[in-house]
């Protein structure tokens, strides 16, 4: 995981540390960056604003340099950070269906809210309205003189969020020169996918072969990438200033779902009953009409047959969508300092980003929105297809129509009056085409700032920092429920013509008739008698407009230097300082937005504003107790800081770290932080509403996987076991929203390792292993939707059934009127713990140079506290070794990245890395009733996964060329149903190479 490290020549360990792709848990020179560059060859590390004379850290720092920027390919610096074994991957250019169009990082695994990212030492705002954290894609890749990921908390250094760690993006500010980087990379691979998805041994293109779907073979190469970067540095003013700027352009082409056998299908199902099958939705082609209880779901089918008799097929809604998201991004910027005078040099920072995404789904469709009460003798139906709905009716049991006023399961009063049919319908707008949301994310960044000497030994740094990003966000081709809703309301006029009741009472003039119920396809007669029309797809088609932005503004000013000595040690440095920051968010829906009148919107987008702003001092100390002494080396790191928020919530926050060197290759270090993440504007100010989770209802299909009185519990009278269905797409509605009352939440995180140095022994060799342990408590989250069903279910706990909301008459939690309370509190909280083993070995051998890195996290605890015990659980819940629907990216108990090389004198070099993943079982199989139902099925377990990759190199001064296969064997994603978890194609695009072999190419021209 660390690869290369880069090392200012004002190191000392400049030499060893040159060639390294990773340099265990050191942190490194940050040299003329946000932090203020101190005076005598004194440096600052990440962690802590300190000088200090070397380059090791108290904290675990792991560092990835600008050669492995390089030797990766890396375009996307999300794919770089993504790859790290400490990283859990968050939202990157693999999502589609919800997608945010940012990049993000998710360190531990413990949320991209837990996650701070800092730009040279300081904070990169947030990149979304809609998720308030960092967008990686503001990084040029190409100036990245190396990234700091320090693990454990930083509050006490950096302020909030800075819980599970922080990753530190130190840019190339001395650069002096011209730089042409340009790559291209595209996607290679061979469809012959044999993966098994059944427990019966059924492959993916066995289940295919069922639906008779013809999935692609062979070879396929697609998805480009194209990035261009010119940077320029130069001194000026006899060597007063210095500016370095870029301006950047990055070209990425889509790929679909389509393009791969194994994501060709939407394979749904899943569970306990282990009946994945290719799906995916009863939105179809042709319109499934289903009363409200949904008895006549998948019965029914609308092919312009008498009795609606058709054949039912779920719609594969996979092929069209968007595996990788097209995104044009322009970058610009520049980092500059001028000495006004010796006491005082004037810093600034301009970082310019315009990120445009498309990410596209399938089509749209009716999607069951909500109940039409339809006449049996609609001009929407022949006059047998009337006679047939009505007569279901008539020949019901009670003869009523479709109302169960006792929960019974039967229907017993007829509200509508005679001759009128309520149902549901299900139709995809295959004659529309598929939905695409345009995201498009402006964000500018800039830093000014005065730094300087006051004493020999004392050093000051002011600064302003002003970051936005704006949003906006246009929804393309999705279905109005309004309209829909008038366009199902058909008669006839004095002519003859078939028209809405809309147009003849005048409430909608503009109303055109949709007719879904004689057959999939534009009917050329342009009459609504014979099917859709032409001008009924362009009435109930809308688009969904949004904007936002987001602000963050800080400013900073802090003294540091040193103090007296102990004894022949260095001198005790100090930092003392204090801090404002303001945050803001402000988001503007249309109507259809804030109504959720798009039939296809998993929730209302409702208007947001909110800002908060925090005052905060603190300080820190380094005291060096022995140098050189009968030990080499003892030092302890204190710090300290306040934080005062306009909610009116107070926080303190501290750390202690120890370092112990006893002889000079070897050093101890551990520590202890309080870590703190207030809630965030989103936690306090979002509105509530509906919205969809992945997951599963365990009391739904005709053989649940919940007993009887489970699913009593869970709403499920006994006399309608078995008649409740499940979402065809694995999606089901929760009710969320902020809490005002929200406040902050505290980790505490503690660290102990050892770094050996043995250059007398075995020069070139560094190793290093760390324990870390990460708790939060008090957290700012929910109890998770699923594990308030699986609670509800298993405990008849009333805390969690009174949670639970099933729709009247059909009972699901999928459609209208079914949902389950998950709105943000604080309760419980989350833990970590795992050791961090890296190693590295750089020395020269025969005609070249020999490099060696390992990184690996060994993971021993991913658990979750929901904070409330039953009587059969303790509510702590550990998904170390899981994925699934509650715990959801994997998280193997084993990671790790290997990379080998060797450079020639003359040149040229050769690297292979290593990337390893560790089986995960799906976990719904735990027996522990926090996690899952002890389910019984193992094709949702998913194995060890290991990925190769090679990069070639040629020094060719002044250009450097690279050539690089990544997953060089083309090792397909591990794929599962639905229910099993997953987030698009089938697979986890965060977590594993999705898309097969990439083959990239860069040169770099520096002069």
């Amino acid at each position: 995981m660390k690869l290369h490290t880069y090392f200012k020549a004002s190191a000392a360990p400049a030499a060893l540390g040159l060639a390294l792709l990773s340099q265990p848990a050191m942190a490194q020179d940050t040299g003329d960056d946000a932090e203020a560059a101190p005076t005598g060859g004194a440096i600052v590390v990440t962690g802590s604003r300190i000088a200090r004379p070397d380059v090791e850290s108290a904290s675990p720092v792991t560092v990835v340099g600008a050669q492995e920027v390089a030797d990766t390919g890396t375009v996307r610096v999300e794919d770089l950070v993504n790859s790290l074994p400490q990283v859990l991957g968050g939202q990157n250019a693999f999502v589609a269906n919800g997608a945010s169009g940012t990049a993000t990082v998710d360190l531990r695994g413990l949320g991209t809210a837990r996650t701070l990212v800092l730009v040279n030492g300081r904070r990169l705002q947030p990149g979304d309205p809609a998720l308030p954290a960092a967008d990686l894609n503001q990084i040029p890749a190409s100036l990245i003189e190396r990234v700091e990921v320090l693990t454990g908390g930083a509050s006490a250094t950096y302020g909030a969020d800075a819980v599970a760690g922080v990753v530190n993006f130190v840019m190339d500010t001395d650069f002096e020169g011209v730089r042409l980087d340009a790559t291209y990379g595209f996607y290679q691979h061979n469809n012959d996918t044999n993966q098994v998805v059944r427990g019966d041994g059924q492959t993916v293109n066995d289940r295919q072969d069922a639906r008779g779907f013809v999935a692609p073979k062979g070879n396929d190469v697609g998805g480009s990438q194209y990035n261009v970067e010119l940077t320029l540095g130069s001194a000026f003013d006899d060597g007063r200033g210095h500016v370095t700027g870029y301006v950047g352009y990055r070209e990425v082409e889509a790929l679909l779902l389509g393009d791969r056998d194994y994501s060709f299908c939407a394979l749904t199902g899943g569970g306990a009953r282990d009946n994945t099958s290719c799906g995916g939705s009863a939105n179809a082609i042709n319109a499934t009409v289903a009363d409200p209880f949904f008895n006549f779901f998948g019965a029914l089918v609308a092919d312009g047959s008498d009795d609606f008799s058709g054949a039912y097929q779920p719609y594969n809604y996979n092929p069209i969508n968007h595996f990788q998201r097209p995104d044009t991004r322009y970058t610009a910027g520049f980092f500059g300092d001028y000495e006004i005078s010796p006491a005082v040099t004037a810093y600034a920072e301009f970082m310019f980003m315009d990120d445009r995404s498309q990410a596209q789904i399938a089509q749209s469709g009716t999607f069951f929105a909500e109940q039409y009460n339809l006449s049996c003798d609609s001009p929407l139906f022949n006059a047998a297809q009337g006679d047939y709905l009505c007569g279901l009716i008539d020949g019901n049991e009670d003869a009523g129509d479709f109302v169960d006023t006792d929960g019974d399961g039967v229907a017993d009063t007829d509200p509508t009056g005679a001759g009128v049919v309520p149902i549901y319908i299900g139709k995809r707008n295959i004659e529309g085409g598929p939905r695409f949301d345009d995201l498009r994310h402006t964000a500018y960044r800039i830093v000014a700032g005065l730094r300087g000497p006051i004493t020999d030994s004392i050093r000051y740094d002011a600064s302003f920092q002003y970051g936005t990003t704006i949003f906006q966000q246009k929804y393309n081709n999705d279905f109005s429920v309004s309209r829909l809703r008038n366009a199902l309301q058909a008669t006839t006029d004095a002519d003859g013509n078939v028209v809405c009741q809309s147009v003849v009472n005048g409430s909608d003039p503009n109303c055109v008739v949709y007719n879904p119920f004689q057959g999939p396809g534009i009917v050329a007669s342009g009459d609504p008698r014979d099917g859709i029309t032409q001008a009924a797809i362009d009435y109930v088609s809308i688009p969904l407009l949004s904007t936002g932005e987001v602000e963050e503004v800080v400013a900073n000013a802090y003294i540091a230097g040193d103090l007296v000595s102990i004894g022949n040690a260095s001198p005790i440095g100090f930092v003392l300082g204090a801090e404002y920051r303001e945050e803001l968010i402000s988001t503007r829906n249309d109507v259809g937005f804030q109504t959720q009148d798009g039939a296809g919107q998993g929730s209302p987008q409702l208007d947001v504003f909110g800002k908060f702003d925090v005052k905060e001092v603190f300080g820190e100390l380094r005291i060096p107790l022995i140098e050189d002494g009968f030990v080499d080396m003892l030092a302890l790191e204190l710090g300290y800081r306040y934080s005062d928020y306009s909610t009116g919530n107070s926080t303190d926050t501290y750390k202690i770290l120890a370092e112990f060197a006893p002889v000079d290759w070897i050093k101890f270090r551990g520590g202890y932080n309080r870590a703190v993440r207030a809630p965030n504007i989103l936690n306090l100010f979002s509105p509530n509403r509906v919205a969809l989770f992945g997951g599963s209802d365990p009391c739904s299909g005709a053989t649940p996987d919940f007993t009887v009185a489970q699913c009593v519990n869970l709403g499920v009278p006994a006399a309608r076991y078995g008649t409740v269905t499940g979402s065809p797409a694995a999606q089901y509605n929760q009710f969320i929203g902020g809490n005002p009352n929200a406040e902050p939440e505290k980790a505490d995180t503690y660290t102990v390792g050892v770094v050996i140095e043995p250059d007398q022994f075995i020069p070139g060799l560094t190793l290093a292993v760390d324990y870390y342990d990460i708790s939060v408590e008090n957290a700012i989250s929910t109890l998770g939707a699923q594990t308030i069903i699986n609670q509800c279910g298993l405990t008849g706990d009333p805390f969690y059934c009174d949670l639970v909301t099933r729709a009247p008459g059909s009972l699901t939690l999928w459609t209208n009127g079914g949902f389950v309370t998950n709105t943000t509190l604080n309760v419980g909280g989350f833990s970590t713990s795992g050791v961090d083993i890296a190693a590295g070995y750089n020395r020269s051998i025969g005609a070249g140079r020999l490099n060696f890195q390992f990184n690996g996290t060994w993971l021993n605890e991913y658990a979750f506290d929901t904070g409330i015990p039953t009587a059969t659980t303790d509510g702590i819940g550990d998904c170390a070794g899981y994925h699934g629907t509650v715990c959801g990216t994997p998280a193997p108990e084993w990671r790790h990245t290997m990379r080998l090389g060797y450079t020639f004198d003359f040149g040229f070099g050769a690297s292979v890395r290593w990337r390893h993943f560790g089986a995960v079982d799906w976990d719904q199989r735990s027996t522990d009733g926090d996690v899952g139902t002890g389910a019984a099925a193992s094709v949702g377990d998913i194995g060890q996964q290991n990925y190769f990759d090679l990069t070639l190199s040629y020094d060719l001064d002044p250009v450097m060329l690279r050539l690089g296969v990544n997953n060089i064997f083309d090792k397909e994603p591990p794929v599962m149903g639905a229910n099993y978890g997953g987030n698009n194609g089938n697979t986890y695009v965060e977590t594993y190479d999705p898309v097969g072999r990439r083959i990239f190419m860069s040169a770099t021209l520096q002069f």
